[in-house]
């Protein structure tokens, strides 16, 4: 997160914001997990396992899209099988 989504005001690092007060917190626990979900989807990827790969890469993207976390789950979808969901995420890098 960059900015503060009600103000707008750049983001400090913390949990509220410095200028509205806004609670941040449940949005930096959000990225943090789409985060740990994609650093478990590419451990899956490394160790073969490619059912818990798909599970981690969709949870990432469910959690929050990043270029990353979308070419990820493309790669996983084409070796479930599911070449829809490769292409649309492949299209949405």
């Amino acid at each position: 997160m960059e900015r503060c989504p009600t103000c707008n005001a750049k983001y400090a690092g913390k949990r509220l914001c410095h200028r509205c007060k806004t609670n941040l917190g449940v949005l930096v626990d959000i990225e943090e997990k789409a985060k740990e979900h994609l650093e478990a989807a590419k451990a899956a990827l490394a160790s073969d396992d490619i059912k818990q790969m798909f599970f981690h890469a969709k949870r990432s993207c469910s959690l929050r899209r990043t270029p990353e976390a979308e070419r990820l789950l493309a790669y996983a979808s084409l070796l479930v099988n599911q070449y829809d969901r490769a292409i649309s995420s492949w299209r949405n890098v």
